[in-house]
């Protein structure tokens, strides 16, 4: 292990949102793969293929988003004690 202490609250927190936003990014690609495949429809294949690939392309900005926002949550999981506990001993190795 890292060493690193988790508030759990908000680490569950993180990982349970994390978890939502990866099956709505699965959910977006594949209402983005329905869309290009779609053979019986009034629409043409051309623009079914774009509104697919604006579709795939919304859904990779999404899990970029996801990615940036685990990493946000999990980093304000840390807990702060560690942080203020090592800038005590240093001041106390000062004096």
């Amino acid at each position: 292990m890292n060493g690193i202490k988790y508030d759990t609250e908000k680490l569950s927190k993180a990982g349970k949102g994390a978890v939502l936003r990866v099956v709505v990014a699965v959910y977006i690609a594949y209402l983005a793969f329905k869309i290009v495949s779609a053979d019986n429809t009034s629409m043409s294949v051309t623009v079914s293929r774009i509104i697919g690939a604006l579709f795939l392309a919304a859904d990779i900005a999404f899990i970029i988003y996801t990615y940036n926002q685990f990493h946000k949550e999990m980093k304000a999981a840390v807990l702060a004690n560690e942080a203020t506990e090592t800038d005590e001993e240093e001041e106390e190795t000062d004096e």
